[in-house]
């Protein structure tokens, strides 16, 4: 039985349907974790390069609040906040959940994220983590060649 799982989740169907999997493969398991993980594209809009830039065209400081900018500390737990609201439906009043987000390419970040915390299972849906990513190849078939860690798709 696997006892420490990760479920890479972006709110789709997919990843929702792989984290009930995960949900049932733990049913009953007291020493069983699951990790929800998020995965924020690092092609997304850059907190310290969006300064640097404001700075040098002069926006920052009088015609820009740079308390508006927020910290990526800030954007983090946003994030976490956010993803929390979207698996409670699914997830209950369950203990075993825990949530974190990483920011890089989703293939890349689940596959190292995996081996760093030593999980016996990776849990996704055949589908998801961006649109783009179907003209690309999919971050499933990616990871599943990327990673030592047995993964389950979930349809």
């Amino acid at each position: 039985m696997y006892r420490k799982i990760l479920v890479p989740f972006d709110n789709s169907e997919a990843s929702q349907h792989a984290l009930a999997a995960a949900l049932d493969m733990t049913n009953g398991a007291q020493d069983a974790t699951i990790t929800v993980l998020s995965v924020v594209d690092s092609n997304d809009a850059i907190y310290e390069t969006f300064k640097i830039a404001s700075r040098m065209n002069g926006l920052m400081g009088d015609s820009l609040d740079v308390n508006a900018v927020p910290e990526p500390e800030d954007e983090r737990a946003a994030e976490i906040a956010r993803v929390e609201a979207d698996i409670a439906p699914f997830v209950g009043d369950a203990q075993n959940i825990t949530v974190d987000v990483v920011k890089g390419s989703p293939h890349d970040s689940i596959t190292a994220y995996a081996g760093d915390g030593d999980f016996d299972c990776i849990v996704m849906g055949h589908r998801g983590m961006g649109a783009v990513r179907g003209m690309l190849g999919s971050v499933c078939y990616s990871v599943l060649h990327k990673t030592a860690v047995p993964v389950l798709v979930v349809k």
